[in-house]
């Protein structure tokens, strides 16, 4: 490892969009950026990618201590896998995968059915939030991605699982193919909740529609726990619904990178 080391690059791949940030070894994000999701360009594409969005903040391949990577798509995860290698050969390399200090306990089943990305948010939400609460509550994360995923934490820092529902860019692209009269839409604020178009309908059930479901989501794991919660959102639309959402109480959109963060940390300075 060179003496000049210092950055953590940290990789959320997801099915639609690749989430990257770079890091201080005391956890300052420095810069953050995302790229598209696609199986078919190779490791060398990727690399001119990156290499060409560090160099604009000088970054070289030399200042880079290591990676860590979560995936939910197993063919770019290799294609990662393979640029580091040949880029960024002095890099450590921390793939989040059964066997990976996290800190928390999985209780799920099986623990290895639960995606990379819920057990970088689950580390997130409890390293930020979690462990420094007084009075301990029950976390939740509500991340808005290709699905929308709902991740549950106890107050002893536990991953207990949550739920899945089909996320807002599925539902407006089921609505614009699979009907024949009703347009592809841009998801904004609504005007109001009675639209008064076809347009500001299909506005206002994708966003209303998307915030009752939360906080009613929110409200019957409320009730599982038999406590309040403490409800982090994070992911593409997460400001837009919050705004609309009653039971979130923080919108924090680096949270699964912060994630993968901690987990570097906990695996190669712990």
């Amino acid at each position: 490892m060179k003496k000049n080391s210092s950055l953590i690059c940290t990789v959320d791949i997801g099915n639609t969009t690749t989430s990257i940030g770079m890091y201080t070894k005391k956890g300052e994000l420095k810069i953050t950026f995302s790229l598209s999701s696609n199986p078919s360009r190779t490791h060398d594409e990727y690399a001119v990618i990156l290499l060409n969005i560090f160099g604009r903040f000088n970054i070289t391949p030399e200042m880079i201590e290591g990676f860590c990577i979560s995936s939910v798509v197993p063919q770019l995860q290799g294609t990662f896998e393979n640029l580091i290698r040949k880029y960024f050969p002095e890099a450590k390399e921390i793939i989040l995968e059964p066997g990976v200090k996290t800190g928390i306990a999985v209780i799920y089943n099986p623990p290895s059915d639960v995606g990379a990305d819920r057990i970088a948010n689950a580390v997130g939400v409890w390293e930020k939030y979690g462990k420094s609460m007084t009075p301990k509550k029950p976390l939740v994360v509500v991340d808005f991605g290709t699905a929308i995923t709902f991740d549950c934490i106890s107050p002893k820092g536990e991953y207990l699982g949550g739920a899945i529902f089909p996320g807002i860019f599925i539902a407006v692209e089921s609505l614009f193919k699979k009907t024949a009269k009703l347009p592809a839409i841009l998801v904004k604020n609504p005007e109001s909740v009675i639209g008064k178009s076809t347009t500001q309908s299909i506005q206002s059930g994708i966003v209303f529609g998307y915030a009752s479901m939360i906080d009613g989501m929110i409200e019957k794991i409320s009730s599982e726990f038999k406590s309040d919660v403490f409800s982090v959102a994070t992911g593409g639309y997460s400001n837009l619904i919050s705004k609309f959402c009653k039971k979130i109480n923080k919108v924090d959109e680096t949270l699964t990178l912060d994630g993968l963060f901690y987990i570097y940390i906990k695996n190669v300075h712990e």
